[in-house]
């Protein structure tokens, strides 16, 4: 199996700080210095231009595109992703979900929905809108950067408590699996029930930070009040590698910290590392 390990800092889809940028290289820097990168190159200017309902919509899509090429050449078997914002998925995602002929569950851990379209996003923010992209709606430039797009029945969403009204929206017409931080906390084991209905023993775990407890992990861009314990948070993470095939996993929304060096992190690296 040939692994690869993505640094893929992009952190234009989140406004117009650079925080995620500082957090993606504090990950590299002080956890994993010594391993081996494929690194997708971000510009570091400021662009404050809205094109076709996205801020910052030329130069994401130049680097999507980048990412596309990197993995497109290195044909990799798993992929752990460091970023950046949630918007780095698409290009993972949807190689995974291509190679595997859509053998893949996609367990979304996230505070939010990331599924905005253009047109319904109330802040143009393109990291609120990838999850929508892979699955087909959209931007059609931003769409064709993809590999593959998945159907809804391949998603699990958790720990999810701000969604904007068209996300809800979407997720019931959808019929999109969903389990809120509040019903993770009180079965988390339900995740593998979830996971093992839809039937793929492959999967992707895409990991946004603020899906902790803020109280516990403050280090994000969008923080929403409550979330889910590191510790149940990490505990699923390692119990998922026993019962499937855990062929992608990610690792976002990091702004970065003075300490030395965070458990969570260091853990959940050391997962990604061994996938």
């Amino acid at each position: 199996m040939k692994h690869m390990n993505l640094f893929f800092p992009q952190w234009q889809g989140a406004g117009k700080t650079k925080e995620l940028l500082k957090g993606a290289r504090d990950i590299k820097e002080k956890y994993m210095d010594t391993e081996k990168f494929f690194e997708v190159l971000v510009d570091e200017e400021e662009n404050n231009q809205v094109e076709n309902d996205i801020l910052g919509y030329h130069t994401l899509l130049q680097q999507l595109k980048a990412a596309n090429s990197i993995i497109n050449k290195e044909i990799p078997d798993c992929i752990f992703t460091v970023g950046g914002g949630c918007d780095v998925e698409i290009i993972p995602v949807s190689y995974l979900n291509h190679k595997l002929s859509g053998d893949l569950t996609v367990l979304w851990f996230d505070a939010h929905g990331d599924l905005n379209t253009p047109e319904s996003s109330p802040s143009k923010n393109f990291h609120g809108m990838p999850l929508r992209t892979l699955l087909g709606d959209g931007n059609r430039q931003m769409i064709q950067t993809a590999f593959s797009q998945l159907k809804p029945a391949q998603l699990l969403m958790v720990g999810q408590r701000d969604l904007d009204e068209p996300e809800e929206r979407y997720v019931k017409e959808k019929k999109v699996s969903m389990l809120d931080a509040e019903e993770f906390a009180l079965n988390p084991n339900g995740v593998i029930e979830e996971i093992g209905l839809k039937g793929s023993k492959n999967l992707y775990v895409h990991i946004d930070l603020d899906v902790l407890d803020f109280e516990e992990f403050p280090y994000v861009m969008v923080p929403s009040p409550g979330g889910i314990k590191s510790t149940l948070l990490l505990d699923l993470l390692r119990n998922l590698t026993e019962h499937f095939n855990v062929v992608g996993l990610s690792l976002l929304e990091y702004t970065g910290s003075e300490e030395k060096k965070i458990k969570i992190l260091s853990d959940i690296i050391e997962i990604g590392l061994k996938i």
